[in-house]
């Protein structure tokens, strides 16, 4: 265990630890995108009002994992 990691990070490790090898590597994968392009990221103050109300939605609807691979898997349609 790192010193410096903090509880939600160290929850989240224990659980992709848990996944098989191929997930594993996928949110590997994502974590260190995220870590490289993190101070890239900018919404508008829009889609943060946007984001915000969506959360705050009991009847938001969520996706499975299919779900969201076939999405993603359509923009480069």
């Amino acid at each position: 265990m790192l010193p410096l990691m903090t509880k939600l990070l160290e929850e989240a490790i224990r659980r992709v630890e848990q996944l098989p090898e191929g997930e594993q590597d996928a949110a590997a994968g994502a974590l260190l995108d995220y870590v490289e392009h993190m101070h890239k990221i900018r919404l508008t103050d829009e889609q943060i009002a946007e984001v915000r109300r969506r959360i705050a939605d009991p009847n938001r609807k969520l996706l499975s994992l299919d779900e969201a691979r076939a999405r993603v898997d359509g923009f480069g349609s």
